[in-house]
Formats: C-alpha cells, sequence, structure tokens
C-alpha cells in the first residue's frame, strides 16, 4: 500500500485534487493508495510515521524539498521506497532527478522506473536531502519574510537583495571537516550539499553526485560587497566554483560552530549555534525513471 503525503491547501487549493489523481493512478494498475493530509510545518513527517504505522510499503511525497526534507527520515528508518510527485515552489531535487515537470507524469515515471540507492544527509542528528547551508543567501532568505507581509513574491526577494547587499557582512565560524581540527573561516556563504540545486534553480553545487557516498562541501569566503551582486548570476549558471570564488572540498562529515547562525535546511530556516552533518551513504531508496539518463 502507498501512503500519498499530501497539503491539501497547496498549489491554490489544487493539492487535495493531485492527490486523488495519484490514488487513481494506483488504481488503475490494481494498486492501493491510502491519503495522509498534512496542514502545516511538521505535518508530514508525523503523517509519513502514521502511513508506516497503517502498514504502507511505500511513501509517495506530493510537495518540494521542504516536505520531502520531513518525510525522508521515516522513508530511511522503515526502509521504503519514496516516491515524488513535484508540486512545491521550487522542486529543486526533482529536478536533479530529471523528473518531469509535470506532477502525474513524473510519478508515472517512478511507477515504472527502477529502485535505486541514493545518499542523504543529516544534521544535528535530523535528516535532510538535498542543501543545508548559511551565509548571504540565507540572509536575503529571512529578510524575504519579513518582507513578505508588504511586498508580492519576487518584489520581496528583489527588495530583499539589495538591503542585504546595502549591509551584509561575512560571519565568523570554526569548521571541522571529517574529524579534523577545527579552523576559524570567515565565510560569505558555506553549503553542505547531497544535491546540487536550491532556491528554484541556483545550481550551487554544479556537481555533486547522489551516489558517491560524499557531501560537496562548498565554501565561498568573505568577499567585498561590491562582488556580492555578481554572486547570484554565477550561482544561477553554476559557474562559481569554476570562477574560483567558491572552493569545493569532499566530505563525509562537517561541523560549523557559530553563535546563533540561522541554517537552511532544504528551504527550512532554523537557528542554532552548532551544525553537525554526516552523510548516509545509499540510505534512501528512490525511483529512477527509465527516460532519466543514469542517476551518479
Amino acid at each position: 500500500m502507498f501512503g500519498i503525503i499530501y497539503n491539501p491547501v497547496s498549489g491554490g487549493g489544487t493539492g487535495e485534487t493531485l492527490a486523488k489523481q495519484v490514488k487513481d493512478v494506483l488504481s488503475e494498475r490494481g494498486l492501493d493508495g491510502r491519503l495522509y493530509a498534512s496542514t502545516g510545518v511538521g505535518d508530514p513527517a508525523v503523517e509519513a510515521k502514521r502511513a508506516v504505522m497503517d502498514g504502507c510499503n511505500a511513501l509517495v511525497c506530493l510537495g518540494g524539498d521542504g516536505t520531502l526534507s520531513e518525510i525522508v527520515g521515516e522513508a530511511v528508518c522503515g526502509k521504503l521506497p519514496l516516491y515524488i510527485v513535484p508540486s512545491g515552489t521550487g522542486n529543486d531535487f526533482a529536478r536533479l532527478l530529471k523528473l518531469s515537470k509535470d506532477p502525474l507524469t513524473a510519478f508515472v515515471e517512478q511507477l515504472d522506473g527502477t529502485p535505486t540507492a541514493t545518499d542523504c544527509g543529516m544534521i544535528n542528528g535530523k535528516y535532510f536531502i538535498n542543501i543545508s547551508g548559511s551565509g548571504f543567501d540565507v540572509s536575503v532568505l529571512e529578510k524575504t519574510e519579513e518582507l513578505k507581509t508588504f511586498y508580492p513574491g519576487e518584489k520581496a526577494y528583489r527588495k530583499a537583495l539589495l538591503s542585504v547587499l546595502k549591509d551584509y557582512k561575512a560571519f565568523d565560524a570554526m569548521v571541522s571537516i571529517d574529524g579534523g581540527p577545527f579552523e576559524r573561516k570567515l565565510l560569505t556563504i558555506i553549503e553542505v550539499a547531497n544535491g546540487q540545486y536550491f532556491g528554484g534553480g541556483m545550481r550551487v553545487a554544479p556537481d555533486a553526485k547522489i551516489r558517491d557516498g560524499l557531501f560537496d562541501l562548498i565554501i565561498i569566503p568573505r568577499l567585498p560587497k561590491s562582488s556580492l551582486i555578481f554572486l547570484l548570476p554565477l550561482f544561477l549558471l553554476g559557474k562559481h566554483v569554476k570562477a574560483g570564488i567558491a572552493k569545493r572540498i569532499f566530505a563525509r562529515r562537517v561541523t560549523i560552530r557559530s553563535k546563533q547562525m540561522t541554517v537552511n535546511i532544504d528551504g527550512r530556516l532554523e537557528k542554532m549555534d552548532e551544525a553537525s552533518f554526516e552523510i548516509l551513504p545509499g540510505a534512501l531508496l528512490l525511483m529512477q525513471p527509465k527516460t532519466a539518463a543514469a542517476w551518479e
């Protein structure tokens, strides 16, 4: 039985309709599906756990990276295949998997696909699936949330970007890689990447692979304010590493210490003094579509 976790009000209220369509696709194939509605932060994890307790042997996630991030722990712990129906805002992990942009088509592609063991990550004992980190990009996201009350969508983001560009200062952090000694760094951005994309298509870790048992640690040291305006276009193109602005390091474990830093975890923002990351090689079972090139 497939446990279908969805938000009934997502997509302008189309979430429930899409969930029923997914259930219909399963029924047409003689498969059972059960719907589990989530309504807020934390609910997807609760509903995924309930699905497992109800005897579901596969999980279906309707949503974006944040919802995926909440569900992945139950999929890993229960050793259940996880199907992704990309219906969030950014769908950055689905982009990496080369899934169709049409949610139902993407689901059918996976039903016809091959079970494939892929990596996922942990931060402070909690699972995440895509990218986590801190710095300039997180400051922009924080400011965007503040301005959403006054400005719609992209306008809030643009206003936030200009505001942060004016006042941003590199943050001071202590970083340890694979159990090595802590080193003090002044950072513009630091990202611990399992996937490649975040922020709706910014290719922060352009060469990251989800089956190599390693994080791509992307470090951008302190930059002059005049250079920050050029950083986002480079992110979009995935050229910041080749341009020499960012350093790429392979790692299995990373620890970052910085007082009250804000950390982006698959799109969720959390405050913490220490972020300890660990890669879990092959811990997550995803369905590779036959139409997609081999996942690396």
